[in-house]
C-alpha cells in the first residue's frame, strides 16, 4: 500500500435520477454511529434525514467496526429485518455464531480475513439467510443493505486483484437479492491506481464533507 496518498477527482455529475440507492464507495473508515454509511438518495446528497431499511449486513475488518450502527438496529428492528454481522477481524475470540448483547444482532465469525474462501461463505450463508427471513424478496424500502468495512483492512490481509475479485462477487451476490452494498477505503493510505481500482465496482464514489461531515458525492456512472 505504498505510493502517493490517493484523492479521488471530484465529478459534478449527479447519480442518475433512477437509481435511489446505488452501490457506492464511501472514502472513509466505518462511523460508529453510522454517519458515514449510506441509506438511500439522500444520504449520498448530504440530506440528514434517515431512510428506512430492512436486513443490514455488515463485514467487519476492524475490531472498531465489529458493531452495527445503533441507528441501523433500530431500523431494522422497526421493519422486522436482520441485522447481521460477519467478523473478519484478526485473532477474534468467537468462534459460532452469537447475538450481540441482546440487541438481536447476530456474529458468525469468518476463520481468517487472509482466507476469503471462507469469508465468502459465511457472507453467502448469512445473506441467504436474511433473504429467507425476508420470504425471499428484498426490495423498496426495506430492501438489503451490505457493509463492508474497512477495505483498507482487508487489503492489508490480500493483494488488490484478490481484495478486488471479493468485492466484486459480494456487490454481485447482493444486487441479485436486490439490494445494495457499499464499501469503505481510506484513501491516504492507498496510491491512486488503488483506489481507482476498487471504486470502479461502485455506481458513486462519496465522502464527508469537511464542514459537517455528511456525505457527498465526488464521482458517479451509471450502472
Amino acid at each position: 500500500m505504498s505510493g502517493t496518498p490517493s484523492r479521488v477527482e471530484r465529478d459534478p455529475t449527479p447519480p442518475p435520477e433512477e437509481q435511489s440507492d446505488p452501490h457506492a464507495l464511501v472514502l472513509a473508515a466505518p462511523s460508529p454511529t453510522g454517519g458515514h454509511c449510506p441509506r438511500s438518495r439522500e444520504a449520498h446528497d448530504g440530506t440528514a434525514t434517515p431512510a428506512s431499511t430492512g436486513a443490514f449486513l455488515r463485514v467487519a475488518f476492524t475490531r472498531a467496526g465489529r458493531s452495527p450502527p445503533g441507528e441501523w438496529v433500530r431500523a431494522a428492528e422497526e421493519a422486522g429485518a436482520d441485522v447481521r454481522v460477519v467478523d473478519a477481524t484478526p485473532c477474534s475470540s468467537v468462534d459460532v455464531d452469537a447475538d450481540d448483547g441482546g440487541t438481536g444482532v447476530d456474529t458468525v465469525v469468518a476463520s481468517d480475513p487472509a482466507n476469503l474462501t471462507d469469508l465468502g461463505v459465511r457472507i453467502t450463508d448469512a445473506l441467504a439467510d436474511m433473504d429467507a427471513t425476508a420470504g425471499g424478496s428484498s426490495g423498496g424500502s426495506g430492501e438489503l443493505v451490505c457493509c463492508l468495512g474497512s477495505l483498507t483492512a482487508l487489503l492489508q490481509y490480500v493483494d488488490l486483484r484478490a481484495a478486488y475479485q471479493f468485492v466484486n462477487a459480494v456487490t454481485n451476490r447482493v444486487a441479485t437479492l436486490g439490494g445494495t452494498t457499499h464499501a469503505h477505503i481510506e484513501p491516504t493510505a492507498h496510491d491512486r491506481r488503488t483506489t481507482d481500482t476498487m471504486a470502479s465496482l461502485f455506481e458513486v464514489v462519496t465522502e464527508p464533507a469537511p464542514a459537517d461531515g455528511a456525505l457527498e458525492v465526488v464521482r458517479s456512472r451509471g450502472r
